[in-house]
């Protein structure tokens, strides 16, 4: 099949256009600017394009990845389907994960503005009239980096510096954590899928700050500790249960692959 990525320079699309181009489709890897390349035929396109750390100080260009080169993509684009990332980040820290949980935001609150837009594209791409509109609320993905754009990323760049990390939130504080080769499996799946509507694309598992820190102490020989007055913070697992039905995939678990990670990592920085 024909497939394009859009944002195929990021952390996740790279990986998918070599999974997708490993499992002999013809992948096309959409550059930023080339919007007449939207008038070709594009296949079953996954929209990876989007600001993740950065988009406090750029609001702006958020919105402008989120939104409205999405807007121009619905309106002049000669697509199959259309698999659009979010993030699991829209559910905030409390209440339901699944699929078709009421979500809130607070408009005057400068981190929703990521939550906003992501949400807004989503509305977008189901409600245009286009054919089948596929939105994969993505979780936390932990796999090699370049940038250390992510709370585990940092931690063990702190590590890496200074030989100990400090945690500004509880050991208790726990998110869902899903390993980037499983999740771009599943993001393969869906984008080539007959199917519509919106899913998590999550391990479904709850990983606790003391989970991560025994780990990093164990594996890297960090030493860890907990700023006074930590809060608990982080929404726990996303519901799973959609995704792993559909697909018929169960995502490794997070004590399997995660000391996989740090001995990759390790290798990487050259410290084996």
């Amino acid at each position: 099949m024909r497939v394009t990525v859009m944002g195929a320079g990021g952390f996740v699309g790279a990986r998918l256009v070599q999974r997708l181009r490993e499992q002999g489709h013809e992948v096309l890897a959409w550059q930023r600017g080339a919007e007449s390349d939207f008038l070709q035929p594009m296949g079953h396109v996954v929209y990876a394009v989007g600001l993740t750390a950065d988009f406090r100080s750029k609001p702006l260009e958020t919105v402008e990845a989120h939104v409205c080169l999405l807007k121009r993509l619905l309106e002049h684009g000669q697509f199959d389907s259309l698999t659009y990332l979010s993030s699991s980040r829209v559910y905030g820290a409390d209440g339901p994960s699944d699929e078709s949980a009421k979500l809130s935001v607070a408009p005057a609150d400068p981190s929703d503005l990521y939550n906003l837009s992501k949400l807004m594209g989503e509305s977008l791409c189901l409600h245009s009239g286009g054919p089948r509109m596929k939105i994969a609320r993505l979780s936390n993905v932990v796999g090699l980096r370049a940038d250390p754009d992510t709370f585990i990323d940092q931690l063990l760049d702190e590590g890496c510096r200074t030989g100990r990390v400090q945690l500004r939130s509880a050991l208790a504080s726990a998110k869902d954590y899903v390993a980037l080769d499983d999740a771009v499996a599943m993001l393969a799946g869906l984008a080539l899928a007959d199917a519509s509507g919106i899913f998590n694309v999550c391990s479904g598992e709850a990983v606790s700050n003391g989970q991560i820190v025994e780990l990093l102490q164990r594996h890297m020989g960090f030493a860890c500790e907990v700023a006074a007055g930590a809060p608990v913070l982080g929404s726990g697992a996303v519901d799973a249960g959609r995704i792993q039905r559909f697909l018929g995939f169960s995502p490794q678990p997070f004590a399997v692959y995660f000391p996989e990670f740090l001995a990759d990592f390790k290798q990487a920085k050259g410290m084996t």
